[in-house]
């Protein structure tokens, strides 16, 4: 039943597209999945933009498109990972710089959305939680554990992730799972025996798993999480990568207290509205993240940092 009301439609003809029943849903849950959110000229966009960089570096590599088992917008992945897999590995930071990517972040439904969850004018994007993740059959060397968005994007909790398939995702290959109202029940630290994780401690993770709910969801739906919602995802035990797309939204007048990993000119961006001058937070108590020598916080938390 409570998946149920975190499963909504939106009318995107009206300036507050979510009704009230999706609001409380998400207030009560701190997850809200939306049906048909990316425009398509958007994911086609980005799908030609994919496959152009797919081609050139397999151009690079010698290697022939059609010898892949990928019959998407992706093909050729397979060979690039058997090839090379640390240039895949480049591949996923370039992506993330892609023209539709931006287009993505600013579209129109989304700050719409995020006005109303957020309940202000001016949300922003928050440039280190933005990027395109691209999770392998068979591959679980970077899964990621349970965790929390907010420890990397400090001050206001007035913040939301927005998780988008680019592809289909069932049960099979690697889908979101979120703890439903986890947002409401503080913070799970990262620091475990004098090392920082990224993760959440076990006692933590039990307790989001008995209240844990999987989300299949269709290409250009989207997922939208509270920055305090426990989650983490299942394994891809498909046959094709699973892609899909990560950013951080919050409240213009919420700045972040640790350094972006990933400098970048878009920090701050607004998508709606203008500077006011000001900054809020909220109280809490936590011991701050430890900066990724690689530029993602994904690798700190399968101890793959530096």
């Amino acid at each position: 039943m409570a998946l149920e009301r975190v499963s909504v439609s939106a009318d995107w003809d009206a300036e507050r597209p979510l009704g009230d029943a999706a609001l409380a849903g998400y207030a009560e849950h701190g997850v809200l999945r939306l049906r048909a959110f990316a425009p398509a000229a958007l994911l086609s966009a980005f799908r030609d933009e994919a496959a152009t960089m797919i081609r050139l570096l397999l151009d690079e590599l010698g290697l022939d498109a059609h010898a892949s088992r990928v019959d998407r917008f992706d093909r050729g992945l397979d060979l690039l990972l058997a090839a090379d897999r640390a240039r895949v590995g480049r591949l996923y930071n370039a992506v993330r710089k892609l023209p539709s990517v931006y287009g993505l972040i600013t579209a129109p439904r989304v700050w719409a959305v995020m006005r109303q969850l957020m309940a202000t004018r001016l949300p922003g994007i928050y440039p280190a939680g933005t990027g395109v993740r691209m999770d392998h059959p068979g591959e679980d060397t970077y899964l990621s554990p349970w965790h929390q968005e907010y420890p990397y994007n400090l001050t206001s909790d007035n913040a939301v992730t927005l998780w988008l398939p680019l592809v289909d995702v069932d049960e099979t290959n690697g889908p979101l799972i979120a703890a439903l109202g986890s947002h409401k029940n503080g913070l799970a630290g990262l620091w475990h025996n004098g090392t920082f994780t990224g993760v959440a401690g076990d006692t933590e993770s039990s307790a989001w798993a008995k209240e844990a709910k999987t989300f299949t969801m269709k290409a250009g739906s989207v997922c939208l999480m509270h920055t305090r919602a426990g989650h983490s995802s299942g394994p891809n035990l498909g046959t094709r990568p699973r892609r899909l797309f990560i950013a951080v939204y919050s409240a213009e007048d919420a700045i972040p207290l640790s350094p972006n990993p990933l400098p970048s000119k878009h920090e701050g961006l607004l998508v709606r509205g203008e500077r006011t001058g000001r900054v809020r937070s909220v109280p809490f108590e936590l011991k701050l993240p430890q900066r990724p020598t690689t530029g993602s916080f994904f690798n700190q938390q399968v101890g793959y940092d530096g």
